[in-house]
Order: structure tokens, then C-alpha cells, then sequence
């Protein structure tokens, strides 16, 4: 007993700021997220039916993004873009703005990716039984693709969560930071980062949780989706 009283009282750094710290990790990661899925099908749409400057302008972002570090985009987001547009941005903002712009090229060709397992003939049907072209995406292909896309989009989110400690770069007070400090004031790095990893494992589990029940809905609702 007494040395687990030792080790809380070493350790109390990180104690007590860990809730503190997922807190902001997942509310960065959500928010970035779920921007990303709203864009990132909209890139996708565009990428599918729109024009060639459309498309040329849609694939030049992707490249972009997924070329370039997400450190890089970090930094841009926080010192280059308020520089260059006269505006302030908080930390928190900042990252979530360059977490968000990463993850939609990785959500747009994941979409990209699911709809090309979709039978060409289903939107050809839909059109033929009078369907416009915004009811062919919202009530045959939309729900197809994300109940095709929930494996990769959860794989994605786990990464954007774990790509979350970059924002430790820009003073954002977020797991990796609290376990940074902590390390720095208990000087138990083994201990706090041990800990540290523990944390960051249950909240991937959980998120992995979340998937699988979504998923096994998204069955229900779609017995004849394969």
C-alpha cells in the first residue's frame, strides 16, 4: 500500500492533468473529424461529377496533403495562415484547422475508394426511376458508401488521434503535453509514458467499440449491402 502511495505521489503530475489532456485530444480529434467527413465527401462528389478544373483543383489538394507533413501543415495553420489573412487563431483552432484540412484528403479517397465498389448500375436505376441526381446520392449511394467505409474512416480516426500529439508543437495542453510536463517535473519518464500509452490505448479501444456497433447497425439497416 505503501508504494502504490509512492507512486501516486510521483506520478501526481500526470494524474492530474491526464483528464484534462484526452479531454482536449478527443474534442481536437472529434471536431477535425468530423470537418473532415463533411468535406471530404464533398471532394469526393466533386472529384466524381464535376468539371475538369473541378476535379484538377480537387486532386492537387489530395496530392498536396498527403505529400506533405502533417507537422509542416501544422505550423502553416498556426504562424503562416493569421499572418497572411490579419487574423488571430488560438492553438486550438490552429490545429484543429490543420488536423481537419489532413484528414479530408485521406477521407475524400477513402469515400472515393468505397464508391468504386459500388455497382454502377444502382445509380443508372435510380435515374431511370425518376430520381434527381442529389436523391441518387443521398438515399442510394451515401448510405452505401459509409456503411462500406466504416473500417477504413475508424482507421483514420485512430491515426488522426494518435497524430493529435503534434499539437504539443503549438502549445495546445493535450495528452502528450501532460505527459511531457509530467515527465519533466516527476523525472519518471518510463512511468509517466507507460501510462501515458495506457490511456491512449483505452481511448482506441473504445473507439474501436463505437465502430463495431455502428457497423453491425449499419447491417441492420442495409441486410443487402455486402
Amino acid at each position: 500500500m505503501s508504494e502504490w502511495i509512492n507512486w501516486y505521489g510521483a506520478l501526481k503530475p500526470f494524474f492530474d492533468g491526464v483528464v484534462q489532456g484526452a479531454g482536449v485530444t478527443l474534442y481536437t480529434s472529434s471536431c477535425a473529424f468530423v470537418i473532415g467527413i463533411v468535406l471530404g465527401v464533398l471532394l469526393m462528389i466533386v472529384r466524381v461529377v464535376g468539371g475538369t478544373i473541378a476535379r484538377t483543383v480537387v486532386i492537387v489538394y489530395v496530392s498536396a496533403m498527403r505529400g506533405t507533413p502533417l507537422l509542416i501543415q501544422l505550423l502553416i495553420a498556426y504562424y503562416v495562415i493569421p499572418a497572411l489573412l490579419g487574423i488571430n487563431i488560438s492553438p486550438i483552432g490552429a490545429g484543429i484547422l490543420a488536423l481537419a484540412l489532413n484528414t479530408t484528403a485521406y477521407v475524400s479517397e477513402i469515400m472515393r475508394g468505397a464508391l468504386s465498389t459500388i455497382p454502377r448500375g444502382q445509380a443508372a436505376s435510380a435515374r431511370a426511376l425518376g430520381m434527381r441526381p442529389w436523391q441518387v446520392w443521398c438515399h442510394v449511394l451515401l448510405p452505401q458508401l459509409i456503411h462500406r467505409a466504416i473500417p477504413p474512416l475508424t482507421n483514420e480516426y485512430t491515426v488522426l488521434l494518435k497524430a493529435s500529439s503534434l499539437l504539443s508543437i503549438i502549445a495546445v495542453t493535450e495528452l502528450a503535453t501532460v505527459a511531457r510536463n509530467a515527465s519533466l517535473q516527476s523525472d519518471l519518464p518510463l512511468q509517466v509514458f507507460a501510462a501515458t500509452a495506457l490511456v491512449y490505448f483505452v481511448m482506441l479501444w473504445c473507439v474501436s467499440s463505437v465502430s463495431r456497433r455502428i457497423e453491425r447497425h449499419f447491417s441492420r439497416l442495409l441486410p443487402n449491402v455486402h
